[in-house]
């Protein structure tokens, strides 16, 4: 019996600090992501991200162009991120949907293309498992985009 006590103390004491820390986590989140309109920006990267995604299957191409002509908070510079960069999103104690993502952001699908490539395959991040993926360029199955733009304040040489 004593055994059975330590594991059940053990278990109730790892759920209660998940529970107390994970409010702590997605208000941090609150101040680091600031949202304004159309736009998200991460006060902490100086990335300023598209609001939400492009809400439907589309492919690394067309995900491209779309990036080019989006339009948003005044700003015409938006580009496909990189890996780490939609990493940077990640956050497994909010979901938007199903997904776990910062709660500031709405996506639509669980994977976002993102720019690195690697050989004849691309890259895209997964929301629902939280990990890097590499895919086929023209695959759309739950394939969005997310634009995003470095603002002035962090850019190189500033």
């Amino acid at each position: 019996m004593p055994f059975i006590y330590r594991l059940l103390h053990v278990s109730l004491l790892t759920l209660l600090i998940t529970v107390c820390l994970h409010p702590a986590q997605a208000e941090d989140n609150t101040a680091r992501f600031k949202t304004a309109g159309e736009t998200v920006t991460d006060s902490t990267t100086g990335l300023m991200w598209a609001a939400q995604d492009n809400r439907a299957d589309i492919t690394l191409d067309n995900g491209l162009l779309y990036c080019e002509n989006f339009s948003a908070g005044g700003f015409t510079d938006w580009r496909l991120p990189t890996q780490d960069e939609l990493a940077t999103l990640y956050d497994d104690s909010v979901t938007s949907g199903a997904y776990s993502i910062v709660a500031s952001i709405k996506i639509s699908g669980g994977c976002l293309w993102a720019s690195d490539k690697k050989d004849a395959r691309v890259a895209s991040f997964d929301f629902d498992y939280g990990h890097p993926d590499w895919g086929h360029p023209n695959s759309t199955i739950n394939a969005r985009v997310l634009p995003v733009r470095n603002t002035t304040l962090y850019q190189k040489g500033s």
